[in-house]
């Protein structure tokens, strides 16, 4: 792995397994619902997530089938989603897309990372390695809105281990 991705890496490591801490004991109608509008709802978070890795590994030059495309595509936010599938579905769809995402970490090379970004993200670093960074950020982020969700939810905090 090249040395400059690896930390990225981890916390992406350490974000699969919380989301799947967030998660943990939510029901689907838990997971549907959004109990503090207009707040997104855990499904649509973990539905959004597992799309944002995708366009990370479509970032490092791989590919992953989707699942989620059909759910998703044209929406720009939560209100745009029409239905979502069950938490099953998204958490096999999280577990697919990190796996994926995994790979692609292990073998991307400093000249795709030095690349320039096909996609503008907020800061300053234009490359494919400061678009990555930021997605991190982005995923860090909702895996934060995840765990305060959960507790709305009336379910205990989320568990680091």
């Amino acid at each position: 792995m090249n040395s400059r991705v690896a930390p990225l890496a981890a916390v992406l490591r350490l974000n699969t397994r919380l989301l799947r801490n967030c998660v943990d004991g939510l029901t689907d109608e838990q997971a549907a619902s959004r109990p503090a509008p207009p707040a997104n709802s855990v499904a649509f978070l973990v539905a959004h997530l597992t799309d944002a890795r995708h366009s990370i590994v479509g970032l490092l030059g791989g590919s992953a089938p989707n699942p989620l495309t059909p759910y998703l595509a044209e929406a720009r936010g939560i209100d745009d989603v029409r239905e979502l599938p069950p938490l099953t579905e998204l958490l096999g769809a999280w577990a697919a897309a990190s796996a994926a995402l995994d790979a692609c970490l292990e073998t991307v090379d400093a000249t795709a990372l030095d690349a320039p970004s096909p996609q503008r993200f907020p800061g300053d670093d234009r490359s494919v390695l400061g678009a990555v960074a930021f997605l991190v950020q982005h995923d860090s982020y909702h895996v934060g809105q995840l765990a305060m969700l959960r507790r709305l939810h009336g379910l205990p905090a989320m568990r680091y281990r």
